[in-house]
C-alpha cells in the first residue's frame, strides 16, 4: 500500500472535517424546524381552542369537542382571495359610491403644492367640457394624498364649496387614506442614482395611484387616469367612446395624451392587476415607466396613441419641490366635438401632408385634424359627400391654439355638384364660389336661401402664397330638415 504524501493526507482530512460539519448543521436545522412546528401547533391550539370555552371572562379549554384527526383544508379562490379589491381603509371626505356602474371613472391623485395649485381648474375643466348626457356617464374620483390629513380636509372643503351641485348629483367622490396603510418610504433603493427625496416622492406617488386605482376597480366599465393640472378638450368623453368602439377589445392601455400619466385609459377588468403591479414595484422606478411595462406584460405589443390629444398639461410647477415644469402636448386639440350633422363623406387634397395628419382626419368623426405644408395658390382641400345634400349652415375652422399662425391666410370656399372621379380621386365637375375665409374662419347661415339645389362637394381653394403651414380643425355642416 502506497504511503500518502502529507499534502494528500491534509486534503483528505479537510474533506472529512467538512462532511462532518455539514451533517451536524443539517441535523441541527431539522431539529429546530421540527421543534418550531410542534410549538406552532401548540400555540394554535392555545389560541384557537379556548375561544369556544369563553365563560365569565375566563378562558377554558372545551374538552368535550374532540379535535378531528384530519382537519379539512380551507378553500382558496384565486379570483376572490388574490384579485378582488385590496381591503384598504379609505376615508370618504365627500360623496359616496354610486349604486350603479358608470361608463367611465376618472381618477386624479393630488397633493397641495408649495406654489401654484391647479386641482380646482382641472375639476372645472372636466365638468365644463362635458354636456349633461356625458356627465351622467362619468364619475370623478379625487384621491387627496397629502402627508398631513388636515391639509386634505381643507382641500375637500374647498372642493365642496365650489362643486356642491356636482357632488349632490353624484358626479364626484373625494377620498383619502392614512399613511399608516402605506409601505415604508424610508431607506429605499436609489435606483438610477436618484436623490433620496426623489426616490421617496416617486415611490409614494406609485402607492397613491395604486390606492386610487384599487378604489375605482368596480365603479365603471373604463378608467381614465389624469393628473391634477390638466385641461380637457370639449367633448372628450364622446371622442374616447368613439375610439374604444373602433378597436378590438383586447387592448390594455390607450393613451389620449403624450405626456406623463395624463389620459391613460384602462378597462376595469385590469385594474386590480394594475394596482398590485404598482405596489409590487413601487420603489423601483417612476410610475409612467411602470405603466409602460404593464401593457407590455399584458401582451399589448405597441403603444396605442390617439391623435389628437384630448388633454393638455396646464401647470407650470411640479408637485415635487415646485420644480419648473411647463411641458405642453403639441397634439392637443381644444374641441373634438362635431357641432353639425355627421354625414358620410370622403376628403381629398393636393396639399403636402405633414406626417399622419391626412385629410381623412377631418372627414372621420372625432379622428383629429389636417396639417399640411408648402402650399401654393391653386391648392385645394375637398369634401365629397356620399349623397347629394341640401345644407342650411356651414362652419369651417382653421388654425389652432398651439400653432396660431397655421390658419388659412387667403382662400375661399366652393360648392360643387355633378360628382365624378378623375384618376381614382373623387371630385365634382362644376364648382361655384361661395365666399372667402376671414382670419382662417368661414361661416354661412341660411345657405338654402342662397343655393336652392343640393350639393355634392365642398372645396377650400388656396389663393395666396403662404409660408406658414395649414391646420384644418373642423368642417361642420347642418342639413336642412
Amino acid at each position: 500500500m502506497k504511503c500518502l504524501s502529507p499534502f494528500v493526507r491534509y486534503i483528505h482530512f479537510r474533506k472529512v472535517t467538512f462532511l462532518v460539519i455539514t451533517l451536524f448543521v443539517l441535523h441541527t436545522m431539522i431539529c429546530l424546524i421540527f421543534t418550531r412546528t410542534l410549538k406552532g401547533d401548540a400555540d394554535c391550539l392555545q389560541e384557537e381552542t379556548p375561544q369556544k370555552g369563553l365563560k365569565d371572562g375566563t378562558l377554558q379549554i372545551n374538552s368535550g369537542a374532540p379535535m378531528p384527526e384530519n382537519p379539512q383544508p380551507q378553500t382558496y379562490m384565486v379570483t376572490e382571495d388574490a384579485l378582488d379589491p385590496l381591503p384598504i381603509p379609505y376615508e370618504y371626505l365627500l360623496g359616496s359610491r354610486p349604486s350603479a356602474k358608470r361608463y367611465m371613472a376618472i381618477g386624479i391623485s393630488s397633493i397641495k403644492r408649495q406654489k401654484e395649485n391647479y386641482l380646482m381648474d382641472t375639476i372645472q375643466s372636466i365638468f365644463d367640457q362635458s354636456d349633461q348626457e356625458e356627465l351622467e356617464e362619468l364619475l370623478l374620483v379625487i384621491y387627496l394624498a397629502d402627508y398631513n390629513a388636515s391639509v386634505s380636509r381643507e382641500t375637500a372643503k374647498e372642493i365642496e364649496i365650489k362643486f356642491k351641485l356636482h357632488i349632490a348629483a353624484g358626479h364626484m367622490i373625494v377620498i383619502s387614506c392614512s399613511l399608516d396603510s402605506y409601505p415604508t418610504l424610508e431607506g429605499l433603493k436609489r435606483n438610477f442614482n436618484d436623490a433620496e427625496d426623489r426616490v421617496k416622492y416617486r415611490s409614494k406617488q406609485n402607492v397613491d395611484y395604486a390606492f386610487l386605482i384599487n378604489f375605482c376597480a368596480n365603479l365603471s366599465r373604463y378608467y381614465l387616469m389624469l393628473e391634477d393640472d390638466v385641461k380637457c378638450a370639449n367633448g372628450f368623453l364622446t371622442a374616447i367612446k368613439n375610439s374604444v368602439t373602433e378597436r378590438n377589445p383586447s387592448w390594455t392601455t390607450i393613451s389620449f395624451s403624450k405626456l406623463g400619466y395624463i389620459g391613460k385609459l384602462y378597462q376595469s377588468r385590469d385594474l386590480q392587476q394594475l394596482a398590485r403591479f404598482l405596489l409590487l414595484f413601487y420603489d423601483e422606478m417612476p410610475c409612467d415607466w411602470l405603466l409602460d411595462h404593464f401593457y407590455k406584460c399584458k401582451a399589448q405589443p405597441d403603444k396605442i396613441q390617439v391623435v389628437p390629444s384630448l388633454f393638455q398639461h396646464m401647470g407650470s410647477y411640479s408637485s415635487f419641490l415646485s420644480i419648473k415644469n411647463d411641458q405642453k402636448d403639441d397634439e392637443f386639440q381644444e374641441s373634438v366635438r362635431k357641432l353639425g350633422d355627421v354625414l358620410p363623406a370622403s376628403c381629398f387634397t393636393d396639399i403636402e401632408v405633414h406626417e399622419h395628419y391626412g385629410p381623412e382626419n377631418v372627414c372621420k368623426h372625432g379622428a383629429g385634424y389636417f396639417w399640411g405644408k408648402n402650399m401654393i395658390p391653386g391648392n385645394t382641400f375637398r369634401v365629397v359627400f356620399g349623397e347629394a345634400v341640401r345644407l342650411r349652415r356651414i362652419l369651417i375652422l382653421t388654425g389652432s391654439s398651439e400653432y396660431p399662425r397655421d390658419f388659412l391666410h387667403s382662400g375661399y370656399l366652393e360648392t360643387g355638384k355633378e360628382k365624378t372621379e378623375i384618376g381614382g380621386i373623387q371630385t365634382c365637375r362644376e364648382f361655384r364660389e361661395l365666399g372667402s375665409f376671414q382670419n382662417g374662419h368661414f361661416e354661412i347661415n341660411n345657405l338654402d336661401k342662397v343655393i336652392g339645389d343640393k350639393i355634392e362637394c365642398l372645396q377650400i381653394r388656396v389663393t395666396g402664397v403662404q409660408k406658414e403651414w395649414l391646420v384644418i380643425k373642423d368642417i361642420d355642416v347642418w342639413v336642412l330638415k
